[in-house]
This record gives C-alpha cells, structure tokens and sequence, in this order.
C-alpha cells in the first residue's frame, strides 16, 4: 500500500515492491503537491501490478494502449500484430493529448469520424473493434468505469467495390494464356503461383508454405501455410483450411515440367535456395501481367482467391462445396463475402423465375 507524507516543504511517497528476495520501500520525494505524490504513487502500484508495464488511467491513452498489445497480445500472428502498431499510430496522431480516463464518446466518436475521412469503411471499424477491447481490457482491471466506445459509428471511405477485386472469365483466360506462353523453363516463381491460385483459390501464405510431397495426383494438398514476416511455416488459419483441392490434370503435369529447375528446392515456389517469394513480388508480378494483357481490372494478388470463388459460383457451383474448397470455416462466411456475386445470380434467377411464371397465363 502506498503512503504519502510531508517532507520539508514539498511530498513525498513511498510504495512496498515485491522483489526476488522479499519487498522493498520504493520511495521519492520533492513533489510540489500532495496530488503530484498520489499520481507517482499509483503510477507505481500499477506498473508494479504489470510487472514494469504502465497501466494507469491517468496515462496517455496511446501509451495504455501500447501497454495492453504488448501484455495482452503477445501470441497474435505479426501480421495481426501489425493491426496494434499500426492503430497505435492512429491514436498517438490523431488523440494526442487524451488520457485513458480523459476519453469520452464525443472524443473517440470524433476520432473514429477523422479515420473515416481518410481511411476505409474496414479500417475505421477494425480500429473500433480493437480499442474498445482494449477499453473493456481496462474497465475488467477496474482503471475506469465507463464504456465511451459502447454504440460508436464507424464508417469510412468507400472501400473497392466487391465487382472490382476479381476477374471476369475473359480476364482470366488472358492471364493463363500469358503465362502459358511462356516457356516452362523461362517461367518464374511468380508465375506458376499465379496459375496455382486461379486454380485453387489458395491464400498466398498456403501457397508459398506448399512443398513437393503436397502435390498429388490431381491434387493439392494444402497443410501448411508459410509466415513471411516470421521466415517460418506454421499451422493454416483455421481447421477447416487443412484441405485437399483437386485441380486440373495439366496444372500438375505444368508443375512436373517446372519442377526440374527447382527440384533442389524445400518449398515449390522458393526464391535462390531461400525463403519462398514474398507476396510483395506476386502482387508486383501479376500487376505486371494484368497490364501486359490489357486487363480493365488491377486486381491484388488476393484478388486470385476472390476470381476463383466468383468464378465458381458464376457457373453454378454449390456454394458449400466452393466454400470447404475455399477452407472457410462456414458457408456464412463465404456467404458473407461473395453476397456480391450471389446478387448478380439471384438477379439472373429472377429473371429466369418470371419468364416459368409468365407461362402460367
């Protein structure tokens, strides 16, 4: 417990911290006002609780931030990781001077209504999202009372229209027929892994964490996925990931005939005997093509995934098979992000159902 006490002509504080051998007063002294020595003093009983991690409501809402990632979130994917850092830059530019208690609705609405002007609709909500788990973090450890993110707005700019993040039928054939143009020993790594995800749908981390002994007859055998911000290959995202996707009989013999250049290599898609391609040199490759073929979308990398799915359920394939193919853990999720193509069937479907019905008369 902490005491606070007169000393000259100004205050003092001390606070009882535990060490490894027992405890020991931790004391300072020369503060102004009584108030001055009660703040150092629970400054301290927090960063002792934390084991040397500020965690005060009186601290800069940024700096309790930082704190509670780094205590809280240690086992997140860097790439989530990345999400921290970067909201951390959000609050530090744009709330500056608000303390954790100091924060209020109109402040973080405000906040979140700054983002919403420069950022999208996603990224204002996955900054909601995240700060105010960090808030019910520090209303659980009783530094504050209140829920000021509790019913907040997030809207932001609008983000790319779903139409524009993945090829239409005629796009896609141009980026296979460039490729396979190409001389199977002049091809890249980048290559044959753009012709691998518009065939599977596969994330790029499943893709470039792939090995030889994953190609079956017809097959791919998805197992693994590879962490290019860690240079390691971990578990895929979800159960429901681990898949086996059957591909054309000619994706793999394409793969068999490449093989010979990279057969030395631990991952297919291996860069100098190294690490696998980032997805920085995919994305720059097929922006490359894409350009190359005249193509009136510019879509990323990911893009591949989203041309597969669209593609699928374009031509009337079941929406759970395209979804365990996809490595969802749902059909809801796939659901949730192909409403855009479902739409444009439906809209099709109407059509069809009104001509059968017109019959009837």
């Amino acid at each position: 417990m902490a005491s606070i006490f007169k000393r000259n002509k100004g205050w003092a504080a001390s606070v009882s911290v535990k060490t490894e051998t027992g405890f020991k007063t931790k004391s300072k002294a020369g503060f102004k006002t009584k108030s001055e020595a009660k703040a150092w003093a629970t400054k301290t009983e927090a960063e002792k609780q934390t084991h040397g991690v500020n965690m005060a409501k009186d601290q800069l809402l940024a700096d309790y931030f930082h704190s509670w990632y780094t205590v809280y979130k240690k086992d997140k994917a860097p790439a989530t990781y990345k999400w921290y850092e970067h909201i951390e830059t959000y609050l530090r530019k744009y709330m500056p001077a608000v303390t954790l208690q100091g924060l209020t609705r109109p402040i973080a609405q405000n906040f979140l209504n700054t983002l919403g002007e420069k950022y999208a609709t996603a990224t204002v909500r996955k900054t909601r999202s995240l700060v105010h788990e960090a808030i019910k973090s520090a209303i659980y450890d009783e530094l504050i009372f209140k829920d000021p993110m509790n019913g907040l707005n997030a809207m932001g700019k609008d983000g790319k229209s779903a139409e524009l993040k993945f090829l239409e039928e005629p796009q896609m054939k141009a980026v296979v027929n460039y490729i396979q143009e190409i001389t199977i020993t002049e091809r890249n790594e980048s290559d044959e892994m753009i012709l691998l995800a518009l065939n599977t749908g596969a994330r790029y981390e499943e893709l470039a964490g792939l090995t030889w002994s994953d190609i079956k007859p017809a097959a791919i055998d998805i197992n693994k996925a590879w962490d290019q911000f860690e240079r390691n290959t971990k578990e895929p995202k979800t159960r429901a990931s681990r898949r086996v996707v059957t591909v054309p009989q000619y994706v793999i013999d394409d793969l068999m005939m490449w093989k010979p250049i990279h057969s030395s290599t631990s991952f297919i898609f291996e860069k100098n005997g190294k690490n696998p391609i980032t997805s920085a040199s995919a994305n720059k490759r097929l922006k490359y093509i894409l350009t190359a073929t005249h193509s009136p979308k510019i879509i990323s990398f990911h893009g591949l995934r989203h041309t597969h799915a669209s593609w699928l359920l374009s031509h009337d394939v079941n929406i759970q098979y395209v979804s365990a193919r996809l490595g969802h853990q749902s059909v809801s999720m796939t659901l949730k992000v192909y409403t855009h193509m479902l739409d444009r069937t439906r809209s099709i479907e109407d059509e069809h159902s009104i001509s059968l019905l017109k019959k009837l008369q």
